[in-house]
């Protein structure tokens, strides 16, 4: 080290003087820097940025993902269901080895259910009725008689009609001469031919009132045909 004199009197000067600038040798190791603080913090902010990032992502994906499930189900058309229903009791007229038991119509789906003599019977429809329609069923066994339910999607008004609306559709219809009405202040019930309970069917339909009520449809022992009617419960 050695001090260079710009600001004192020339000369030689004390040992002890302070009137000198100082210059020092520079020291070759690089210096270590620390981190700015800023940094560290802004790591930490980040990294909760992208949790939160990732929470909302897989909450999309979740909402995406239940809304195609929705969008997928099938859509309920009240013409396709009826004229199923009515083409099983038509059926039933003339099939021996299959035979419409019965149907009800609930206020969110249709359930029929066919018999059949033989197993066999009931797994050859089936095959061929899932090529169309990919309907749910369930085969099942009942005093060594087989069945086959059917699932159908339906939109029923829980607000419901009344029985005196159904006692006047039925003065409009055209019935055959073996027909057998009784109603109470619930329930209206009609037995009669497929013809009868087809044609009362179709009628409450054109008014607007097959949606309005629980149905039943059931097929008797005699080949005769009962359906029963009764008020949705609000």
């Amino acid at each position: 080290m050695f001090d260079l004199n710009f600001i004192a009197q020339p000369g030689i000067q004390a040992e002890s003087s302070e009137a000198s600038w100082s210059f020092l040798q520079r020291s070759t190791e690089p210096e270590t820097e620390s981190a700015p603080k800023f940094s560290v913090v802004g790591s930490k902010k980040s990294g909760a940025n992208w949790k939160y990032y990732k929470i909302a992502a897989s909450a999309i994906i979740i909402i995406a993902v239940i809304g195609l499930i929705v969008n997928s189900q099938p859509k309920v058309s009240e013409d396709m269901v009826l004229n199923q229903v009515i083409d099983f009791i038509v059926e039933s007229d003339y099939m021996n080895d299959l035979q419409l038991a019965e149907v009800h119509f609930n206020t969110d789906f249709v359930t029929v259910t066919i018999t059949a003599t033989e197993l066999g019977f009931l797994q050859d429809f089936i095959l061929e009725y899932q090529k169309e329609d990919k309907i749910s069923y369930k085969i099942f066994q009942i005093n060594k008689l087989n069945y086959v339910s059917l699932n159908f999607l339906w939109e029923g008004d829980k607000k419901g009609g009344d029985i005196a609306s159904l006692k006047t559709l039925a003065d409009k219809t055209v019935f055959s001469n073996k027909i057998f009405i009784s109603f109470t202040e619930h329930e209206f019930e009609l037995q009669g031919r497929s013809s009868d309970i087809i044609s009362y069917l179709l009628q409450m339909e054109d008014n607007g009132l097959i949606q309005k009520f629980t149905l039943s449809v059931l097929h008797l022992e005699s080949g005769r045909f009962k359906l029963k009617v009764r008020i949705n419960k609000t």
